[in-house]
């Protein structure tokens, strides 16, 4: 529409050469007043303010930052929901997302053992980090767990009434970042945390005695909060990257037939045939529980409510 309107009034010049001073300055308004609305829409667009990203290590905390924040952010899970988070390794692509992030939810006891680094220089360039770690009641890990941060276990997310402790804390820190009240959110989320623990306690009322050997040692939360023993673990280990001995699954298998066991659980991350094995030597079925991912569609209640049902329905 410039050209076309510039051609006319060339043409026009040259026909009345007496005028071209005047229709030059007409030119020259024109193009400023158009310029000037380019510029102005052009302004706008780069005006508009992109939605807030909060990057979140693994799908369980990803799925309780999402009820939280709502809209008022969009949620990125790094590690994959299936992938093992004591295994996964980051590729160029989630750094970037890291370093990009608006803010940042991790475990904070090294359970993403991979992205520790990646979450440090983060921290160091300006983006928020929050440690659910460092906002519930952490459990001390038995001694003979080496592997344990500062002697803690990282499996915190496996008892809803610790792991609710942090919401206050996250929700608060978030509202700072995004610039909301989530103070609604904060209420049902809460009230949803601490009906999950009622389900939990009736499924694990029916078990008259809860003795456990787990695939690794990932269920001391579980355990201490729903009033079970843990005889052992076929990798005696916080991580299930860690590896096992002849010598310690020999000891396993013996602390399982003393206390009369009635399943040798298994989960992601734990050689099944090596669970199999124990089970069959031990003379029980061995079980495996999904413990570190969301199902297909689902979200943290179902994790711990299926937890609940799958170790519950192997002690009866």
């Amino acid at each position: 529409s410039h050209y076309r309107y510039t051609q006319v009034v060339a043409r026009q010049s040259r026909q009345h050469p007496t005028r071209t001073s005047g229709v030059r300055a007409l030119v020259l308004a024109v193009l400023v007043v158009l310029t000037s609305a380019c510029t102005s829409s052009g302004n706008v667009q780069s005006g508009i303010s992109k939605t807030p990203v909060v990057v979140v290590t693994y799908s369980i905390l990803g799925d309780l930052v999402t009820d939280l924040v709502g809209d008022a952010a969009k949620v990125i899970v790094v590690i994959p929901n299936g992938q093992d988070q004591h295994e996964f390794e980051p590729s160029a692509k989630v750094v970037e997302q890291i370093n990009n992030a608006d803010f940042i939810v991790s475990n904070g006891l090294d359970l993403e053992e991979h992205l520790t680094d990646v979450l440090a220089e983060a921290a160091t360039r300006g983006v928020g980090v929050f440690k659910v770690a460092e906002h519930v009641t952490l459990r001390k890990a038995g001694a003979e767990l080496t592997d344990a941060k500062d002697g803690n276990d990282p499996h915190l997310w496996l008892d809803p009434i610790t792991l609710a402790e942090m919401i206050p804390d996250l929700s608060n820190e978030l509202g700072k970042v995004l610039g909301v009240d989530l103070s609604d959110s904060v209420a049902q989320l809460s009230t949803r945390m601490a009906t999950i623990n009622v389900k939990i306690k009736e499924i694990m009322s029916t078990v008259p005695r809860c003795s456990l050997v787990t695939g690794h040692d990932s269920l001391g939360y579980f355990a201490a909060r729903y009033g079970c023993q843990i005889v052992g673990a076929v990798i005696p280990s916080l991580s299930s990257s860690a590896e096992t001995s002849a010598g310690e699954l020999a000891d396993l298998k013996k602390a399982a037939a003393q206390a009369n066991v009635r399943a040798v659980f298994t989960e992601m991350g734990t050689p099944r045939a090596v669970v199999d094995q124990i089970a069959k030597e031990v003379g029980v079925k061995s079980v495996e529980l999904r413990t570190h991912m969301l199902p297909t569609g689902g979200h943290y209640a179902d994790v711990m409510i299926q937890l609940a049902t799958s170790i519950a329905g192997a002690l009866k």
